[in-house]
């Protein structure tokens, strides 16, 4: 069955439009000029397609990878600045699952996975708790590595590119792994929680070479498509949804010294995190800019929290490239939401050092805001 599919990939890849994209990409990226700000759409294709529940995919790698096509399908149809690519889709607790995490599949769901329970269980914490991970062979890793094998068997000649699975991020597999407790380590267990995240940001290291090696992507570059993007500096994205909660100074001392190990043998990365009336993430903001390994950032949910002219400026600041990952609200018209954005940038005076990578529920819409989008930036 998915043989018929990836026909009608090869039959719209165009190779032009995607060097195109990936160059304007890159420039912006690495601030340099550009002729418009990149936008990458994700959107439903305008014909059918099929859809799988998550319980279903997570089984089945030629469910897995034909419901992502879907999406760059439509990217080929739109000939927006979006990179069409595929990863193997096994959820965030992948990295834990190689040290001995149980993950959770609830079968008739469309849900994501997420560990039964943490296994770092004893208190005092005892690193020897933690078994040593075989990417080739222990937990989720294992079966990333053939989901990427075969995907890139399935996909050649196609245009679309493999990215590296959720490896997620020192901090917020450390949680997976540890709990709440890991909270309370970080004040009467300092050097545990250290060395919690310097072995997990080790094995972050080990198994992203693997899946580079696999793909065939340099270790300084690549394509990342949560957000969609063509990363022209810096080859691997963190995520740090936990991190928000920590106060500046936990952050300093114990995620930034792990995120170094993760980011160093790539020339840097990506990095992110979810905004929520939790925790805006606002107070551990500055110590993730200045990271010089960090090239870009993005937010989950930004809009709700940070206006985007006061966010662009900072970013241009620190020479920090920012993903913008919110479209016009439901009730905004197009045409106003694109030219508030060329606004604030023209008042800044430069359209690159930014990316555009926002989600919207029909193809008509994405087209729309396509149009006005070229000729708002022409």
């Amino acid at each position: 069955m998915i043989d018929g599919w990836i026909a009608k990939l090869k039959e719209h890849f165009d190779p032009d439009t995607l060097e195109e994209a990936r160059d304007r990409m890159a420039s912006a990226w690495n601030f340099k000029p550009v002729d418009r700000p990149p936008i990458s759409i994700t959107v439903p294709p305008p014909e059918p397609w099929p859809s799988f529940e998550y319980s279903e995919r997570f089984y089945d790698l030629d469910k897995m990878l034909l419901h992502q096509l879907a999406f760059t399908y439509s990217h080929y149809l739109l000939r927006d600045d979006g990179i069409p690519c595929v990863r193997a889709d096994y959820g965030t607790g992948i990295v834990a699952s190689g040290f001995g995490s149980e993950v959770i599949v609830r079968r008739g769901l469309d849900q994501m996975p997420w560990v039964k329970e943490p296994i770092l269980k004893s208190d005092p914490p005892d690193i020897s708790e933690l078994r040593d991970p075989d990417p080739y062979n222990d937990g989720l890793m294992a079966k990333v590595i053939e989901a990427e094998e075969y995907f890139l068997e399935k996909l050649e000649g196609t245009g679309v590119s493999i990215y590296l699975c959720d490896t997620q991020s020192p901090i917020d597999t450390a949680y997976l792994l540890r709990g709440t407790k890991l909270f309370k380590d970080f004040y009467m267990y300092p050097e545990f929680a250290e060395e919690l995240l310097k072995r997990i940001a080790e094995v972050y290291v080990e198994f992203s070479i693997i899946q580079k090696k696999i793909i065939g992507e340099p270790l300084d570059r690549g394509v990342h498509g949560s957000p969609n993007v063509w990363m022209g500096r810096g080859g691997i994205r963190i995520c740090e949804d936990v991190a928000v909660m920590l106060s500046p100074s936990l952050y300093r001392r114990f995620c930034t010294p792990a995120n170094k190990i993760c980011l160093e043998p790539f020339d840097g990365g990506m990095d992110h995190f979810c905004c929520s009336n939790v925790s805006d993430g606002k107070q551990v903001l500055d110590e993730i800019l200045s990271n010089q390994y960090i090239r870009a950032f993005f937010f989950g949910n930004p809009s709700r929290f940070y206006d985007f002219e006061e966010t662009l400026k900072l970013f241009h600041s620190r020479r920090v490239c920012l993903i913008w990952t919110d479209g016009p609200r439901q009730d905004q018209p197009i045409d106003e939401w694109v030219k508030t954005i060329a606004d604030a940038m023209d008042r800044i005076g430069e359209r690159t050092g930014v990316i555009f990578s926002i989600n919207v529920e029909s193809f008509d819409k994405a087209r729309k805001i396509m149009d006005a989008w070229k000729e708002s930036f022409r």
